[in-house]
């Protein structure tokens, strides 16, 4: 049998890099740090001589501000659904905090400043939400008990092994020890 010929992989050019740029804007929210890191790993990947490699580097930083004028580029708007996303996938705040910052590569204050937009969008059900109160933290980890479908909230019942696995469940996502003790010890009929 024959096998089909592979292609030859495109030459590299400055318009090139800008369209792969453009392209990854257009289908995914970004931040610049985030761009900038695709397009560092696209020129390891598609590009063999390290000189060639150095000069096309150079140019990314260029690349960026440009898509960033352009409207292309937002970090809020990254940080902010990363956070969202953190958040209903059931994470404590600081652990959410810490993981949109990391995923969509800003800094952590930017992401701190849509703290509150994204806790009102992600998590509805938690309308009166203080982020100091203790209760709080353990109303986080109830919803996200409930939306995991762990906990009081198994369909299958719980015994003391599948609460030592929700516990850790929630400890894995940044929840302290007394939030984890009042939400798995509630009663699923108050609900």
């Amino acid at each position: 049998m024959n096998q089909p010929r592979r292609r030859a992989p495109k030459k590299m050019s400055e318009k090139r890099l800008r369209n792969i740029a453009v392209w990854y804007c257009e289908r995914y929210l970004v931040s610049s740090g985030k761009l900038a890191d695709h397009l560092n790993k696209r020129l390891y990947r598609d590009v063999r001589d390290e000189e060639e490699r150095m000069q096309f580097t150079k140019l990314i930083p260029s690349i960026v501000s440009n898509l960033t004028e352009l409207g292309y580029v937002n970090d809020r708007e990254a940080a902010s659904a990363r956070l969202r996303m953190a958040l209903r996938s059931g994470y404590a705040t600081n652990a959410a905090i810490n993981v949109a910052a990391r995923g969509a590569m800003v800094d952590r204050e930017t992401v701190e400043t849509e703290l509150e937009s994204a806790l009102t969008q992600a998590l509805p059900e938690l309308d009166h939400l203080d982020m100091e109160s203790s209760e709080s933290s353990t109303d986080q980890a109830v919803v996200a008990l409930k939306r995991a479908r762990r906990g009081p909230f198994r369909s299958s019942g719980q015994d003391d092994k599948s609460r030592r696995r929700d516990a850790g469940w929630l400890q894995r996502r940044g929840f302290r020890m007394d939030a984890i003790k009042s939400a798995l010890d509630i009663d699923p009929l108050k609900e």
